[in-house]
């Protein structure tokens, strides 16, 4: 009798712990190198982000960094199940997404004296951005604006420092990163005016399975920032 109850025990704990894994949803999120939110697979603030809320979300992640267009390429092409930082510019296609991450602001850096605030004080001026980076369409389509590519943040930065560009546009951290890194000075922005704002998201497939990661990854959103680990977790890129 007691060996017959230990082995229905057991082979119910079994159970339990097999079906757990059976039934754990796995997800291959896609994202690409941005200073301090993704160093490397393994270290950046969204990185840490996305391991968090896949933790809370009882999700199996694995993270794949690739460049911008390899990214979105992979998510055209059914490699990842997910994008994140998702914006609605940067979507290949259609797609389930989570609640808002954060608002992504946008801001001009300009060399001091020089201010330039909004979209359209830069008419007419040589704009530099960076390859890759989602930007606003009002940026990127103003035809009375001069876009000036670089592959990075720092390189940006030179060259608004030697006057080969008006003004170069960026999130603010990242800005803020680069012209430390780039060692320049005489270089200043107005954080009180905003170019842009967008809304930043895990964007999953759109599929039953992508609908279930978005509603998971939601409520997961929804509890760090209750509870104050979103704010420690951003509280890093400082």
């Amino acid at each position: 009798m007691r060996k017959s109850t230990c082995a229905v025990v057991f082979g119910f704990f079994l159970f339990t712990l097999v079906s757990g894994v059976c039934f754990a949803q796995d997800c291959k999120i896609g994202t690409f190198p941005i200073p301090l939110m993704v160093e490397s697979k393994d270290k950046g603030v969204f990185i840490d982000l996305t391991k968090e809320l896949a933790k809370r979300a009882g999700v199996s992640v694995e993270i794949v960094v690739a460049p911008p267009p390899r990214t979105i390429q992979n998510f055209q092409e059914d490699v990842v199940d997910c994008i994140f930082p998702g914006l609605d510019v940067t979507m290949p296609k259609a797609y389930s997404r989570s609640s808002s991450v954060y608002i992504k602001r946008d801001f001009a850096f300009y060399k001091k004296g020089n201010a330039l605030t909004s979209l359209s004080e830069l008419e007419g001026k040589t704009v530099g951005i960076t390859r890759g980076y989602p930007y606003v369409m009002e940026l990127t389509e103003n035809k009375k604006i001069k876009l000036d590519f670089a592959n990075d943040d720092v390189s940006n930065m030179k060259k608004l420092a030697m006057g080969r560009i008006d003004a170069f546009v960026v999130e603010e951290k990242s800005g803020l990163k680069a012209l430390q890194d780039s060692g320049v000075s005489g270089i200043d922005y107005n954080k009180d005016k905003a170019l842009s704002e967008q809304e930043v998201f895990f964007a999953f497939q759109k599929t039953a399975d992508g609908a279930s990661l978005a509603a998971k990854f939601s409520k997961a959103i929804d509890e760090i920032k209750e509870d104050g680990t979103m704010g420690k977790i951003f509280s890093k890129a400082q």
